[in-house]
């Protein structure tokens, strides 16, 4: 469980930050061919949070927290996938502001479980 804990909140990490570079290139209207590369840091940064929500259930961690960690994970998901068709034209940066926030909490959400279980984990090897 150990090393399963620690590849996922590096993972949760590395590719939030990526991602986050990405998105901003976006933004400024460079480096639109590495869309798929941004979609796939996504999907293994959602993977990871819900590697990390299993975990905290294994743990015995409250399972809202757990199931909020996964919620938050799917949403972002969900809206990376389908923000192209949503608000078109002039609004569009709206769904993009949702997006960057909903990735931001992704990544913390991840630091928040990522870090309680660790907790869990060092007060049980101290006792």
């Amino acid at each position: 469980m150990q090393m399963a804990l620690t590849i996922a909140r590096w993972l949760v990490r590395i590719t939030g930050v990526l991602a986050l570079i990405l998105g901003l290139l976006f933004w400024s209207g460079t480096a639109l061919s590495q869309i798929p590369v941004h979609m796939l840091l996504g999907l293994v940064l959602v993977l990871s949070l819900w590697v990390l929500a299993v975990l905290a259930v294994q743990a015995g961690l409250p399972i809202g927290m757990a199931a909020g960690v996964a919620l938050v994970g799917l949403i972002a998901l969900l809206l990376g996938i389908t923000q192209d068709s949503l608000l078109p034209g002039g609004a569009h940066w709206v769904i993009q502001v949702l997006h960057l926030l909903l990735g931001v909490a992704a990544v913390g959400s991840g630091e928040m479980i990522g870090g309680r279980l660790r907790r869990m984990r060092l007060a049980a090897s101290a006792a």
